[in-house]
This record gives C-alpha cells, sequence and structure tokens, in this order.
C-alpha cells in the first residue's frame, strides 16, 4: 500500500530502448545511479521503469552507447499535477463552483408545510419568517427547537409543532388539534376534551369557565367578542374570534388483555426478494417467480421511471419481497403477561394523547388475573392546552 502511494506520489516512466550496446548502456546507467523496475529483454530492444528524477540521467548512458530511447508511458502525481496545471481555467471553475455548492449547501432554500388541514401554509410561513425562518438564511444559525416552541404557540389550534431538516430544504411539521364540529359555536375556543380547568388566559373574548372546573369535549371556554366591542377596527381579524390558552388536566385510558397460552403466526425474520418486469397488466418475473416459503406474506413494490411532468415509461419494474411467516406458541407466566399487557395497553394510550404533551401520572390496574388471562387498564394524566376552534 505505502510502495504504490510512494511510486504514484514521485512518478514513473517506462521506456523502451534500442540499440546495439544495451548491456554497456545498463551499466554505465547503473554507474550514474539509475534503478530499473520491471525490466524486460527482447530481440526489439529492452522495456523498463525507472524514476521520473532518474529519466535525465539516462542521457549520458544513451550519447556514449548510442542508444535510443523511447518514452512509452508516463505514470504519478508530477504528470497529473502538470497536465492539470496547463488547465488553470478548468481548476478555477472547478474550485468557484465547490464553493458556490458548499456555501448553497448550508443555506435554507425551500420551506414546507406538512400535516395541516385547517391552518393556512402561507400563514405559518409568515409566522416563521418573522421569527426567523426563511429562505436565505444559514441553517447551522437557526434554534430549530425555539422557533418550533414559539410557532406552537401562535398557532392555537396547533398540538404540536415540530421542524426537521433535510438537507436544504426545512420541512415543518405540524400536528393540529381535535376541533369539534359545532357549527353555531364558530369562532369561539371551546374544549377538545373532557377536563379539569387548571389555568385560564384570556386574549380576546369572554370567558365562560373558571379556574376547578369540569369541562366537557365541545363546551365553550371562551366567547368571540362581539363585533361593537371591538376598539379598533383596522386591527380586528376579517370574522372577530375569540383568543387565548385553557390549560387543563386530562385523562386518558386504555385496557388491554394477554393469555397465558396463545398460538399466534409471526415474522420469522427470513425474506426473499423477487425481480420482474411489467406490461400494463401483464407482469413477467424474472428472479423467483414463486415465494420459495410455505407460509408467508408477500410487499409489491412498482419501481417506475417518470421521464417528464406526469407521463412515465410504459415499462416498470416490479420488486416483490417474500417474508416468511410461522406459527409460535407461547406460554407465558402472570410476570411476563402483565409486563406485556402494560406495554400494549401504553402504546395504544399514546395513540389517544395529543403528541408531545408530557404525562404527569401513570396508573396501572390489574382487573382480572384468572388462570387463562390477564387483563390490565392503563390510566395516564396529562397537562395540555384544550382550547381549539369549532369546525364550521
Amino acid at each position: 500500500m505505502f510502495d504504490w502511494i510512494r511510486t504514484f506520489w514521485y512518478g514513473r516512466v517506462l521506456f523502451f530502448a534500442r540499440g546495439e550496446q544495451l548491456a554497456r548502456f545498463i551499466n554505465q546507467a547503473l554507474k550514474d545511479g539509475v534503478i530499473f523496475y520491471h525490466t524486460q529483454r527482447s530481440n526489439r530492444g529492452m522495456r523498463a521503469q525507472i524514476k521520473l528524477a532518474d529519466f535525465r540521467r539516462l542521457r549520458k548512458a544513451a550519447r556514449l552507447t548510442h542508444t535510443r530511447v523511447h518514452i512509452v508511458a508516463k505514470y504519478g502525481w508530477p504528470f497529473v499535477a502538470a497536465r492539470w496545471w496547463r488547465r488553470k481555467g478548468l481548476i478555477i471553475g472547478i474550485f468557484i463552483i465547490a464553493s458556490v455548492l458548499s456555501v448553497m449547501s448550508q443555506l435554507v432554500l425551500s420551506i414546507s408545510v406538512t400535516g395541516n388541514r385547517n391552518l393556512l401554509s402561507t400563514d405559518v410561513l409568515e409566522r416563521a419568517e418573522k421569527i426567523g425562518l426563511k429562505t436565505g438564511v444559514f441553517s447551522r444559525n437557526l434554534d430549530l427547537n425555539g422557533i418550533a416552541r414559539t410557532l406552537q404557540e401562535q398557532l392555537p389550534d396547533a398540538a404540536w409543532v415540530g421542524i426537521e431538516r433535510q438537507g436544504t430544504g426545512i420541512k415543518i411539521k405540524i400536528s393540529e388539534k381535535i376541533r369539534p364540529s359545532i357549527p353555531e359555536e364558530v369562532g369561539n375556543l371551546v374544549a377538545s376534551h373532557a377536563g379539569v380547568v387548571k389555568e385560564i388566559m384570556v386574549i380576546e373574548g369572554t370567558p365562560l369557565v373558571h379556574e376547578g372546573e369540569t369541562v366537557r369535549a365541545g363546551q365553550v371556554l371562551i366567547r368571540k367578542p362581539e363585533a361593537n366591542n371591538v376598539k379598533n377596527a383596522k386591527q380586528a381579524l376579517p370574522a372577530s374570534v375569540a383568543r387565548g390558552f385553557v390549560r387543563a388536566r386530562v385523562w386518558y385510558s386504555a385496557e388491554t388483555q394477554i393469555p397465558l397460552v396463545e398460538d399466534k403466526v409471526e415474522e420469522s425474520g427470513r425474506i426473499a426478494t423477487g425481480w420482474g418486469i411489467k406490461f400494463g397488466s401483464r407482469v413477467i418475473m424474472v428472479t423467483t417467480q414463486v415465494s420459495p416459503f410455505e407460509q408467508g406474506s408477500e410487499e409489491v413494490v412498482n419501481v417506475s421511471v417518470k421521464l417528464w411532468r406526469n407521463w412515465r415509461f410504459p415499462v416498470e419494474g416490479i420488486k416483490v419481497k417474500y417474508i416468511e411467516q410461522r406459527k409460535v406458541h407461547f406460554e407465558r407466566s402472570v410476570s411476563e403477561a402483565l409486563q406485556l399487557a402494560e406495554q400494549d395497553a401504553r402504546a395504544e394510550v399514546q395513540k389517544k394523547v395529543t403528541p408531545k404533551v408530557p404525562i404527569v401520572q401513570e396508573t396501572v390496574k390489574v382487573l382480572t388475573n384468572n388462570t387463562d388471562t390477564v387483563r390490565v387498564r392503563l390510566e395516564v394524566e396529562t397537562y395540555e392546552d384544550l382550547a381549539v376552534y369549532a369546525n364550521p
């Protein structure tokens, strides 16, 4: 490895020598300090390699012995550097392009909003731009977590806001609060879940609940202001709406049961892949035409080439993934079943809890514990903002 690097760094010259006194030529070159590599002798002459620095030393030996020396090939960094040095304009162009790409890769070139159904993307982008998230700024200077928290505070209908960097693009992910469909309460802030109110902050409107009160889902929390109560009509929204926060204690629960003895089918982990070609509705499998497993499932993925806009190449590739499945017999102890039931219940509760809302308290209750099944109920308590706008 190091010999190859050394050879490339110093450079090698492959030459062909022809003459009547080749033996004297070699002896004279050796006296002058020239070292030959990979020497080959033929009826026409000799072929050998020498270092680039030794090539000039061959002149004396060639002159004394009347030997003609022809360069066959050149190899090594000195020749590469000389060739690139003659192309200064190309080197400068490559350097400029690399510098521009390096700078552009650190900038924010695009911003997208996903997950929003009722919130307008333009409104989210305008608020993000006021905070400092806009195209043309260096992404490394942005506090994405801080911007996400500020956006969540400015968007009452957002239960969670996350910002993710993908190369030169920024993706704003929004999870909206569940808005009850109450047409007559449009503009009012209503409760998204049932809970016990612990904190109220009214920015605009009239509060209809007080701290310590239990509210139900869909109940009006803050009523929108009347039109005649708006002091400055120019600064008012097109339709006056209530603004504020109502934070409350909310409870979620889930029940699961796990049998102590169970037979079920699960994946073994073995996978086989088949490739094919699709012409319209006709499919021709090239490799692995049928599943090699006795029992399993299949996942089919179409690989198509999009040439221009919505026009696709008529021939598509087909990738079929064969997944082996097997029957497994489980015999669990009571403690193992309790642990598994608790995990399943926790996963079920997480689906109900508003994303990114911290869990304040968690309680696990064993409902039944007979000889066949273990049944568990999991209850969690959260502290979250209930106020959402009602859907029209």
